[in-house]
């Protein structure tokens, strides 16, 4: 028994659902362990029983208040007079403990900070305490200290509060044990990052913590320097006591400088002033640790906010002390560090004064420049590489940038900077190109248009190098070519790199790898250059096309018709804000554009999405959709100026609908869509004058041709559409009126209502689905809501007069119109719902699943409709009394609506009911009443025992959604009728019965326990809880006993990541879904995986010997005997790291002479002059043999299998084939014959 905790009580009211939730998770992993073969944890495991049997005898809920008071009474049984009593109690309490405290009130925790205290105090302060007890206790400390208030915190250390609870966690932080020592930084860290509420923002012990780290960061490396006549540490082994005392310190500091508010303010010069001391001494390892700090000082300042900003002559000090502390270049321990602490320095140092920052940038450039060279560690290339991009992406000025004109001293740093970056293109670089490139991408993007002139002759010598066929680093030069699209624009670049794509030759190369890069990286570019360049070209070339379309040279067919498709492709990209387009979109494009959409089908869609982007991005930054993302963009085009850009194209809007109009009823249904969007960008933008005219002419052609399509289809009785054919003239003008809908004026909807009402009555499938698109696109304006509010009366009467006229293919269209309706429902229509409610439940049956989802949500819609409160008048429900009183709505009233249901006259109506309930309990839980839920319960029980498969099915999943989402309190009491009516269906399998009804009992096994089932389980059905008993004991071991190696943890995680949904919401996985498989899996066998370990340990063996490969340079010889050019920039593509392979395909060449017989495995060679076949001499004699090994190959069998193996006959079954192929007899078949009896008449 355990003893009483009298000083602490739970506290009342509830807990948050979530928080219990998460807490109920973590105790159910832990009772998993109770037959766990490892002590501890199974003592866990039989403690948490423990707990909770006492807490039930004592009839108290098992909330994290009760928790928390039990384990403490458990905590003062093992230990006594600061004695401990019994060390595995001790450990398990506090790690229990650990667990729950996060999850309990914080009234709990402040009101009663001292008795808790008291409790844990000799786990941290007993000598005798295990590591494992200590790291438990601090995550105890933890929680309760991050619930402390302000007024706590106040207390001084002397007494027992907050405070004193810290300074022990501090003390902690330098211990010896390692873990202990990480788990008390950590808990440090979090406890800083969450202050109290309060005034300031900062924690209040943050000051506190760093003074006593500052203290004894100073105390122990003075101590160490005391040490001085002692023997240096030699590299490679362990450091000294005194400075393994010193490196704990620096670690602690990391962990305080660490937190969410970063290290105090008044204490950072100090800490510099020791973390300098520390790195100009000796000691690799206490360098490279008081580099680590230095590191999450300067990135917690970059995060900081001004108020925490250092003076900028300190920042000046600091800059200058960390840069005398350059280490040297091949040092791949100490020059990384050092280069991630620049970057982060002069990125804080920015923020203070930027100009100095940006005075000190070439200089910066040079210095980091020297940590690139050929040669030095890979690992010290990349810090330089990366140290350089962020020192261009935080330190260089937008404003300066920006200025008209430039100022001298900002042309002066860019020139400076340009010729740096120049300079890594040298030979001297060469060995570490790709690691250059990635630095000239950010320069671009960071110079933005001013990369004009810095940095034309970084592109030209990037372009001549990407132009050369045999350049190795195509993909990171195609990088920094996209980046100077983005900066400069296509015509700058084009101007120096043109395409030659008409006439290529010697000194003009073709550059056709360059239409893809402007295709993906052209931003705001002048579209009079796509209309003057582009345009003809592609003209030029489609020319071509038609020259050669009669002739045979079919492949330069191809590739001119995928340069003018690619040319093509660019237009969308010079439509994305165009900087120019009230003067280069002029009527002459526009005609060019229409005659396209309407002669080249092919086009039409680049062409629609083209136009839209023009329309969508002009209207995106008019309305302030991307301010303060581009300010290079915003120096070159105002939100003025694309508001005038919507005025210029409002006024040919109505000419590009009449076009589109006219495509769109030329296009088939498949390739529709893309146009209507274009459609919907320009109703967007056009007059009301205009829209109200061009209505008025669809709804003229609307009329006519739904009469001609009546009666079409009364002649021939079926739809006069189909797939891959133009549709009727109908169907076309009822899409473009719901595209219209929203932007119509309030004068048309009276005249929109009739078409409505028109429609859902039709018996086109179509025509209807298209109708009730009209409520949800006339929800999406203002005044639309407003006009169905006002008219819900007549609404809610079409709706449900066209009920009987409802065909299969519109019941989605219908029921998402009904989710918008009830959303606007007033509280006085709700009988409404009853009347629409029959054609939810049985729509959650339907087979189309975006119909069934759609059935869902309107149940879910209605549901909280009737949560809202109001009054249900049941006598304006047709066939009902009219002087039935009035219901008042609620959720248990929905329920028993829905409820009504079961008593359906056929099977498929009392499926879809429960189905139905399902749905709704899984969303409404946690606010229905007990009694409610009781009942319903208590029905679908009943329903198990049903004959009908039909009804079994859908209780199952009832059954499914209680067993997941209901308290375990509210279960337990039902197994026992429960499991038996589950269990009638063990042995069906028919609909896949018995696999669901295992799944179920798996659920029940986790929830529950193996003895909690085994006592209301039939005897006759115990073999099924046996065998999920031992799967689930192989599965434990499994998981225990194997130890997974690195790669296959990456494998585990990309095959995770790339699953797919399969479920569309998450009630139907909670229904349908299972993990059942994957956690009973069986285990692979054991020598399998040894080989598979094996395999891996010596490819990584292999890998690991290959390290000490010298770094050789090569020349490519070129197909021409010339000698190399060293002084030419084009010879530096021929110089290369790699063993080259230019004779690759001569060698292909000479390999395709060569052919190996498959019988004898010979090479032989073929003799083109004498077109003669070589014959293989030995090919007879191994010709028997040759057959006999094709027996045995594996793929001869798997055919043999597929040729023998069943087939699927009618109804789906299987049917085994018995027939022999004659020549296909086995050795047993060989003997003779047995005489076969004929069979007499």
């Amino acid at each position: 028994m355990m003893a009483p905790v009298a000083d602490i009580a739970p506290t009342e009211g509830p807990e948050p659902t979530q928080e219990m939730s998460s807490l109920a998770d973590k105790l159910d992993r832990i009772r998993l362990h109770k037959s766990s073969k490892l002590p501890h944890q199974k003592q866990l495991s039989v403690i948490l029983d423990a707990v909770e049997q006492t807490l039930k005898e004592q009839n108290t809920e098992l909330s994290s208040s009760a928790y928390v008071v039990a384990l403490l009474s458990l905590l003062g049984e093992a230990f006594s007079d600061d004695e401990i009593k019994n060390l595995e109690l001790a450990s398990s309490a506090t790690y229990l403990l650990d667990l729950v405290l996060p999850h309990a009130p914080q009234k709990l925790l402040i009101g009663k900070f001292s008795s808790i205290l008291m409790y844990l105090s000799p786990s941290l302060t007993h000598p005798d305490a295990s590591a494992a007890l200590i790291r438990s206790a601090i995550g105890c400390l933890e929680s309760i200290l991050i619930a402390q208030d302000n007024v706590s915190w106040r207390k001084p250390v002397s007494e027992l509060g907050p405070r004193k609870a810290m300074n022990g966690i501090m003390s902690l932080a330098l211990d010896e044990r390692p873990k202990v020592r990480k788990r008390a930084q950590e808990g440090i860290c979090t406890i800083l990052s969450h202050p109290p509420a309060g005034p300031s923002p900062i924690h209040p012990a943050l000051s506190t913590c760093a003074e006593i780290t500052l203290r004894s960061v100073n105390e122990l490396f003075a101590s160490f320097r005391n040490e001085g006549h002692k023997k240096k540490t030699a590299p490679g082994t362990a450091p000294r006591p005194t400075e393994k005392k010193v490196i704990f310190a620096l670690q602690l500091a990391r962990s305080i400088a660490s937190n969410e508010y970063g290290w105090p303010t008044s204490k950072i010069e100090s800490l510099c002033e020791v973390l300098l001391s520390i790195s100009r001494s000796s000691e690799e390892y206490m360098v490279t640790t008081s580099m680590d700090v230095f590191l999450a000082l300067f990135s917690s300042l970059s995060k900081s906010s001004d108020d925490s900003k250092l003076e900028s002559a300190k920042f000046e000090k600091i800059a200058d002390a960390i840069m005398d502390l350059r280490p040297a270049e091949s040092d791949q321990h100490l020059a990384p560090a050092w280069l991630g602490i620049v970057a982060q320095l002069f990125n804080a140092y920015s923020d203070v004064d930027e100009a100095k920052v940006f005075a000190r940038l070439p200089t910066l450039f040079e210095t980091v420049t020297e940590f690139m060279q050929a040669g030095l560690p890979a690992n010290v290339v990349t810090s330089a590489s990366q140290c350089l991009i962020a020192l261009a992406a935080t330190c260089i000025p937008v404003e300066a940038l920006l200025e008209k004109p430039l100022s001298k001293s900002t042309k002066r740093n860019l020139t400076e900077i340009s010729k740096i970056a120049a300079s890594l293109l040298s030979v001297k670089y060469q060995a570490v190109w790709k690691d250059v490139f990635t630095i000239l991408t950010a320069l671009f993007d960071t110079f933005g248009y001013i990369s004009d002139p810095y940095l034309l002759d970084i592109l030209v010598i990037v372009g001549e190098l990407r132009t050369g066929g045999e350049f190795e680093g195509r993909s990171e030069a195609d990088e920094v070519l996209g980046a100077s699209i983005r900066a400069l624009g296509p015509a700058k670049v084009l101007e120096i790199l043109p395409l030659n794509l008409e006439r290529p030759g010697p000194g003009k190369p073709g550059r056709a790898f360059m239409l893809p890069l402007l295709r993906d990286n052209i931003r705001n570019a002048a579209l009079s250059h796509y209309i003057n360049e582009i345009a003809p070209l592609g003209d030029r070339l489609y020319q071509k096309v038609e020259e050669l379309g009669d002739t045979d040279r079919t492949v330069e067919v191809k590739i001119y018709e995928t340069l003018v498709e690619q040319m093509w492709s660019l237009l969308p990209r010079y439509c994305d804000l165009p900087l120019d387009l009230q003067e280069s979109f002029t009527q002459s494009f526009a005609e060019t554009l229409s005659n396209v959409l309407y002669q080249r089908i092919e086009l039409r869609q680049v062409v629609c999405r083209s136009l839209r982007i023009l329309v969508e991005s002009n209207k995106i930054y008019a309305e302030g959709g991307i301010d303060g993302q581009n300010p290079f963009l915003e120096a070159r085009l105002s939100k003025e100026d694309a508001q005038k850009n919507l005025e210029y194209l409002s006024t040919i809007a109505s000419k590009f609908l009449a076009v589109l109009f006219n495509v769109y009823n030329q296009t088939v249904t498949e390739h529709r869509v893309f146009i209507l969007d274009t459609i919907d960008a320009f109703l967007s933008i056009t007059p009301q004058e205009d829209i109200t005219g061009t209505f008025g002419k669809v709804v003229s052609l609307l009329t006519p041709a739904l009469a001609k399509s009546a009666a079409k289809r009364k002649d021939t009785g079926v739809n006069p559409s189909g797939k891959f054919s133009i549709p009727p003239v109908s169907h076309t003008m009822m899409d473009l009126v719901v595209a219209m809908v929203p932007y119509l004026p309030s004068s048309l909807y009276g005249e929109l209502s009739n078409i409505f009402i028109a429609t859902i009555q039709s018996p086109d499938s179509q025509i209807q689905k298209r109708g009730y698109r009209i409520i949800t696109r006339l929800l999406q304006s203002e005044e639309g809501g407003e006009f169905l509010a006002s008219n819900i009366d007549n609404l809610e009467g079409a709706i449900a007069g066209a009920s009987e006229k409802v065909t299969p293919p519109s019941r989605g269209p219908r029921l998402t119109a009904l989710i918008d309706v009830v959303r606007i429902l007033p509280s006085s229509d709700l009988h409404f719902i009853t009347v629409i409610l029959p054609e939810a439940v049985i729509g959650t049956k339907e087979v189309n699943e975006k119909t069934r989802e759609a059935a869902y949500n309107l149940l879910v819609a209605m549901g909280d409709k009737m949560a809202g409160g109001g009054s249900v008048a049941i006598s304006k429900v047709p066939d009902m009394d009219p002087d039935a009183a009035d219901v008042e709505a609620s959720i248990d009233e929905y329920f028993t609506m829905v409820s009504a249901g079961l008593a359906g006259a056929t099977p498929h109506m009392i499926s879809a009911s429960i189905t139905a309930l399902s749905r709704l309990l899984y969303q409404y839980k946690n606010i229905l009443t007990s009694n409610v839920v009781e009942e319903l319960v208590a029905t679908i029980d009943l329903f198990l025992t049903s004959k009908n498969r039909e009804i079994v099915k859908a209780a199952l999943g009832f059954v499914k959604v209680i067993v997941t989402s209901l308290p375990k309190e509210f279960i337990e009491p039902k197994l026992s009728t429960l499991v038996p009516n589950l269990l009638e269906w063990a042995h069906e399998h028919h609909a896949r019965f018995k696999l669901k009804v295992k799944h179920l009992i798996e659920r029940l096994v986790r929830r529950f326990g193996v003895a909690a089932l085994e006592k209301v389980f039939p005897e006759a059905d115990k073999k099924l809880l046996t065998n999920i008993r031992k799967s689930k004991e192989r599965a434990r071991r499994k998981k225990e006993a194997e130890e997974m190696d690195a790669d296959e943890k990456d494998d585990q995680q990309l095959s995770s990541s790339n699953k797919k949904k399969k479920y569309l919401s998450e009630f139907e996985e909670a229904i349908y879904g299972s993990d059942s498989d994957s956690e009973y899996a069986e285990s692979d066998d054991e020598e399998t995986r040894q080989a598979k370990k094996t395999a891996r340990a010596q490819d990584r063996k292999g890998r690991g010997n290959n390290k000490a490969v010298k770094n050789e340079t090569y020349i490519i010889d070129g197909d021409d005997d010339d000698p190399l050019d060293l002084l030419d920039k084009r010879s530096l593509a021929r110089i290369s790291s790699t063993k080259p392979t230019s004779n690759l395909i001569a060698l292909k060449s000479r390999q395709s002479k060569i052919r190996v017989s498959e019988a004898s495995g010979k090479m032989l060679v073929d003799d083109e002059e004498a077109n003669k076949k070589a014959v293989d001499p030995d090919a007879a004699v191994l010709q028997k043999l040759a057959a006999n090994a094709a027996d045995a190959n594996p793929v001869n069998a798997y055919l043999a299998a597929v040729k023998n193996g069943p087939v699927r006959g009618q109804r789906n079954k299987l049917k085994f084939k018995n027939k022999r192929s004659r020549n296909d007899s086995s050795d047993e078949e060989k003997e003779a014959p047995k005489p076969r009896r004929r069979a007499k008449f």
